[in-house]
């Protein structure tokens, strides 16, 4: 008899063991499966196609555009579009010299950071987040208010044909930013058939992205290299967005760092190209013309505000 009861008693400890280690791993599972592990959205390419050492042409541009802010080209017309980001004037630049041949006013004195051409508007866009519509026929302006705000810092602006919407990149914090994560930028959609912003981000840009296709791209470089490109990589805040008509990719500048990142379609992180931050102090505007040339242009910082072209090759 009282082996039966130890016996007994071994069994029943046996069954509690292993149902507490089952419970234990179950537990351990849904732990892990709660915890997001980010995996950086990188689809690294190391061709291009622009000599991004040596411009093939740079403008200096009129006492007006010192403060160039954004940049765009207006095929209809064959012209630059750029404007100033403290005045509310937009200015129409010769295609082969980039002298002012028109100057007019849509508005008044602001903080406008970025310019885009659709149809028959002029667009630009305050660090608001505010749009300003200009339209080149009845020559009136309608503005349209976004959820965006002063501390999201809009500073990039450019047209998607393929959705018809404007996107807009932030140089400031997301709408809804994730809760613990830092250094998070975003760009958003606005629709243009409906006239409405999409508070959920069309991409984000993270710190783990940049580290991730820095440390694929210098890869044979030495930790200390890495390290530094890194550092500096982390200081990307957009001030320009733009579309490649050629490959259809994303190309975001950085006045901070002076960067350029190009994004594939699918919006995963292609390449990234560190600018000369001599010549290039301060990139603000970016667009290409009908032939896919590139244009990037630079605020004069009490100079002549520079554009550089970059020859598609």
């Amino acid at each position: 008899m009282i082996h039966y009861y130890i016996k007994t008693i071994i069994f029943l400890s046996w069954i509690f063991i292993c149902c507490g280690h089952s419970n234990k791993e179950e537990n351990n599972s849904k732990e892990s499966s709660s915890v997001k592990t980010y995996i950086p959205q990188i689809k690294y390419d190391s061709t291009y196609s622009y000599d991004f050492k040596s411009p093939s042409n740079t403008f200096i541009l009129d006492k007006k555009l010192v403060e160039i802010s954004g940049l765009a080209f207006d095929s209809s017309s064959n012209c630059f579009l750029s404007n100033n980001d403290e005045k509310g004037h937009i200015y129409k630049l010769d295609a082969n010299t980039f002298k002012i041949k028109e100057d007019k006013k849509f508005g008044k004195r602001g903080d406008y950071e970025a310019i885009e051409k659709v149809g028959k508007d002029i667009i630009t866009c305050k660090s608001s987040g505010k749009l300003f519509f200009y339209n080149e026929i009845t020559t009136k302006t309608i503005s349209y208010d976004t959820p965006l705000k002063s501390q999201n810092d809009v500073e990039g602006l450019c047209y998607d044909p393929r959705i018809n919407s404007l996107i807009l990149a932030c140089k400031g914090q997301p709408i809804n930013a994730e809760k613990g994560r830092k250094n998070q930028k975003s760009v958003y959609l606005f629709n243009l058939e409906k006239k409405e912003l999409n508070q959920d981000p069309f991409f984000s840009i993270y710190d783990e992205d940049l580290a991730a296709i820095v440390n694929r791209k210098f890869q044979n470089e030495s930790k200390s290299k890495i390290r530094k490109w890194v550092k500096r990589a982390k200081e990307f805040s957009p001030s320009g967005i733009a579309i490649n008509p050629e490959s259809g990719d994303y190309y975001l500048i950085s006045a901070k760092g002076s960067l350029l990142l190009i994004l594939s379609e699918e919006k995963k992180l292609k390449n990234i190209i560190f600018l000369n931050s001599k010549t290039n102090p301060q990139p603000e505007g970016i667009c290409f013309d009908k032939e896919s040339n590139l244009y990037i242009s630079t605020e004069g910082q009490g100079l002549r505000g520079k554009i550089f072209k970059f020859k598609y090759i």
